[in-house]
């Protein structure tokens, strides 16, 4: 009787050793496809990350192009108001020629107006 149990004993030391390996082997298959998963995870976001690096490179390059022609326009705008104050200042400086001619011209009018006025008050034939 004692055999029998040893040989039962043996058999199912074997059959559960049979039964580790086989568990170790679904463990490792498990782990392999764990591992294929999170590769697989980490190459989209990669491939997310990379994509939004290069949408983040193209906003800034075309930030810079508009800032560039944002930087032309101000120039250009600063010579046209260079300009501008020029013509202002030339017709200021008509108007001023203009202004002391028309004032000149009205005060020989009116120093004429009261030299005859004074004339006639003052020097009247009664």
């Amino acid at each position: 009787m004692t055999q029998i149990i040893e040989v039962s004993l043996i058999d199912v030391l074997n059959k559960l050793d049979s039964k580790i390996d086989r568990l170790d082997q679904k463990i490792d298959s498990k782990f392999e496809l764990l591992d294929q998963k999170i590769d697989s995870k980490f190459e989209l976001l990669d491939k997310k990350i990379d994509s939004k690096f290069e949408l983040l490179d193209k906003k800034i390059d075309s930030l810079q192009s508009d800032l560039n022609t944002v930087t032309i326009d101000v120039e250009k705008l600063k010579t046209q108001n260079e300009q501008i104050v020029k013509r202002l200042d030339t017709v200021d400086a008509r108007l001023n020629t203009i202004t002391l001619g028309v004032f000149g011209l009205v005060g020989v009018l009116v120093t004429g107006l009261l030299t005859i006025i004074s004339k006639i008050v003052f020097f009247s034939n009664p």
